[in-house]
């Protein structure tokens, strides 16, 4: 008999990744990049990534997808990178008190113009005839159920995360009609089942249960294991979040808090850490560096903030830079200052949350596997650094989500017991910190002292 398994569907950024869960503990791994960044795109991306899976063993199948992009009438695309909903976001948050976006959104409003509220208001002024907005994942679920469906998570700064709602204050301030988004289930609701699907020799048959699942970066939560409060996580990608889950919201925090399944995150998200690290390995080619070799040069000091930075500068223009280069700087001197200054940004989040006390740093995604990294890491904050088994974290989450609704576990708590592994444990050696906070020092003041600098490069490069 063919051993079942279970599918997590997951939409990043720049691919789709499939990661595909047998009952004895195997998996096997698909993946297809986007011709397009556009519903077509994902869905041709989607369909490839499926034709390599085995789709005859498949008995349930959860999503997860980036958020913040969004796709009016099935062809426009708003992405999550675009600079559109800022005059909109300034409009609504001087318009509105830090409590009526937590009676209404249940959580403070970030300095985010990708949340819904800016973007929708931005959509309803151009596009007042529109008939459907939604997310990637929306529209993929459609394409697969036929139902249009989303799960609350995925359009927080809307959703009441509390109530499961869409906030009809909002709404019907904006004159935005309800009947234009997609219909709210929880995460673990069923979505539809799949309708028959040719994939050019490979079939997905019809009826298999699809469910709602989350935003990626929940998934991703729940894909590290993470839900007990206290727990630190740093989750690497594109982007990279760092926080804590805690017993209730923070309502004054400059960062992001709001609901995350039974607790509360609250965290700070980067905007350059993935297109940062890229930059550095392309310096750094032969992968040989280490912490013990580089405390004993002087390399430069690296703000990563080649697209900009959100927490905690909150700057879009802001850029990346290196300072303290020598005569005799080397390429590898140079790739660790990019290293650092990653962690740094993430450190300077942590100090922003008001340095929360833990035993230990979980950390997964792509970033992972840099030991270098995850050694400063463990080095800043003095705790061990524990590496998660699985980097496509979101993925397992949507994994996570499929295996409870096709009866495999019988909660969040039971599926991740039995999925979520760690793959090793980097531990703080101590004897480089003092160092790395006098640099630490250093960078924070880099960023204000050139700020009035990167308007007017924004105005040169106009």
């Amino acid at each position: 008999m063919r051993e079942k398994s279970v599918l997590g569907i997951d939409l990043g950024t720049s691919s789709v990744k499939i990661l595909q869960r047998y009952a004895d503990g195997k998996s096997k791994k698909s993946r297809a990049k986007y011709e397009k960044k556009d519903p077509n795109g994902w869905w041709n991306a989607v369909k490839k990534a499926l034709s390599q899976a085995d789709l005859k063993s498949v008995e349930a199948i959860g999503l997860s997808s980036q958020v913040g992009t969004y796709i009016v009438d099935e062809n426009i695309v708003i992405g999550w990178d675009c600079p559109i909903g800022e005059k909109e976001l300034k409009y609504l948050k001087e318009k509105h008190t830090p409590e009526e976006f937590i009676q209404e959104i249940s959580m403070h409003h970030p300095d985010l113009f990708s949340y819904p509220l800016p973007r929708l208001s931005y959509i309803q002024e151009k596009y007042p005839k529109a008939k459907k907005v939604c997310q990637p994942k929306d529209y993929i679920c459609e394409k697969l159920t036929g139902a249009y469906v989303t799960d609350p998570y995925s359009w927080r700064g809307l959703a009441n995360l509390e109530t499961k709602k869409y906030s009809k204050k909002f709404l019907d301030e904006l004159g935005f009609s309800k009947e234009k988004l997609p219909l709210i289930l929880e995460e673990t609701k069923q979505a539809g089942c799949t309708r028959k699907l040719d994939l050019g020799g490979e079939e997905l048959a019809e009826g298999i249960p699809v469910y709602t699942g989350l935003n990626d970066f929940f998934s991703a939560l729940l894909g590290m294991g993470l839900l007990n409060q206290g727990e630190i996580f740093d989750l690497s990608g594109t982007s990279e979040h760092l926080g804590v889950l805690e017993e209730k919201i923070s309502p004054h925090t400059k960062m992001v808090s709001g609901p995350y399944l039974k607790d509360f995150v609250h965290y700070g998200v980067t905007a350059s850490s993935g297109a940062s690290l890229d930059f550095g390995l392309r310096l750094w080619k032969n992968n040989k560096m280490n912490l013990e070799e580089i405390g004993k040069r002087k390399p430069p000091v690296f703000l990563p903030y080649l697209n900009g930075e959100r927490a905690p500068i909150w700057d879009a223009y802001a850029r990346g830079m290196f300072f303290g280069i020598s005569a005799g700087c080397t390429e590898e001197e140079l790739a660790y200052g990019v290293l650092e200054g990653v962690a740094f940004s993430l450190y300077h989040i942590y100090e922003s949350l008001g340095s929360p006390g833990a035993v230990k740093l979980k950390i997964a995604g792509g970033a992972a596997v840099n030991p270098v990294l995850n050694q400063l890491k463990a080095e800043l904050f003095q705790i061990p650094a524990e590496i998660q088994e699985e980097t496509d974290s979101s993925a397992l989450g949507a994994v996570m989500i499929a295996s409870i609704g096709a009866g495999w576990y019988a909660d969040y708590g039971d599926a991740a017991k039995n999925m979520c592994c760690i793959r090793g444990q980097t531990e703080p050696l101590g004897k480089y910190r003092e160092w790395l906070l006098e640099r630490f020092s250093l960078y924070k003041e880099l960023y204000p002292a050139v700020k009035k600098q990167y308007e007017q490069l924004r105005r040169i490069n106009q």
